[in-house]
């Protein structure tokens, strides 16, 4: 084969091999593009969802202070009619008392009274008139004036009152009940002073809860029932009679 031939093909295949390298080249440039697009893009969803879980938390966090908001307005306008509410109480409970007070005055000074009707003012207006008096300041001061100016026939009439006597205090004894407990029993010898179980000591122990004195000490002792009753006893005792 002639030289040129051979050089001929020697540059060929040199060409051949650059163009595949640059092919490769290309190729690999290529995909790197390609990556780092799509790493662009996965970026800026990552940045579009952080911005949009951002915007819904501060939307959030908007809605919980406009519901605080609204809970806490609601919450002052309910104290506030409670408020209110009271002070009106306070202020009818006041307006009646005084009313009573107009009442009792009218009926001290004419035996007749409104009825707790009618304004207050004039009221007092017509009760200062029938009672000579003039007086000046709120109307409780003007009806306390008027309370101390009728006070002493108040105290007067206050005398003719009917005195009642208080019972007299009557104890069991002096009524003569009947407890239905029986008596104690007297005994067949040596009369209601003898034990009625030996029948030759005094009696002397008192059985509880029972409460009948019907035994001697030594007897007691022995006996875990009442002999009168036949209760049961928790313990004898010996009575101190004052």
């Amino acid at each position: 084969m002639p030289s040129s031939e051979l050089l001929v093909q020697a540059w060929s295949k040199h060409a051949l091999v650059k163009c595949i390298g640059l092919e490769t080249a290309c190729f690999e440039a290529e995909e790197r593009r390609a990556k780092a697009a799509a790493e662009l893009r996965e970026q800026e969803a990552k940045a579009e969802r952080l911005a949009a879980e951002q915007e819904a938390a501060r939307r959030a966090e908007r809605e919980a202070a406009e519901r605080a908001g609204v809970a806490e307005r609601a919450a002052l306008r309910e104290a506030a009619e409670l408020a209110e509410a009271l002070r009106r109480s306070e202020v009818d409970a006041e307006e009646e008392a005084m009313a009573r007070r107009v009442s009792r005055c009218e009926e001290a000074v004419s035996s007749e009274s409104t009825g707790g009707g009618g304004d207050l003012h004039r009221r007092v207006d017509r009760l200062e008139a029938s009672l000579g008096a003039a007086t000046e300041g709120s109307l409780e001061e003007r009806v306390s004036a008027i309370e101390r100016l009728i006070e002493p026939e108040a105290a007067e009439a206050e005398q003719y009152l009917p005195v009642t006597e208080p019972l007299a205090a009557v104890s069991l004894a002096d009524a003569s009940l009947d407890t239905g407990r029986p008596a104690a029993p007297e005994s067949t010898m040596g009369g209601d002073t003898t034990c009625i179980v030996c029948f030759a000591r005094v009696k002397s122990h008192a059985a509880v809860p029972c409460g009948h004195l019907c035994a001697c000490g030594p007897c007691s002792e022995l006996m875990r029932e009442c002999p009168y009753c036949r209760e049961p006893v928790m313990m004898w005792m010996v009575p101190r009679p004052v």
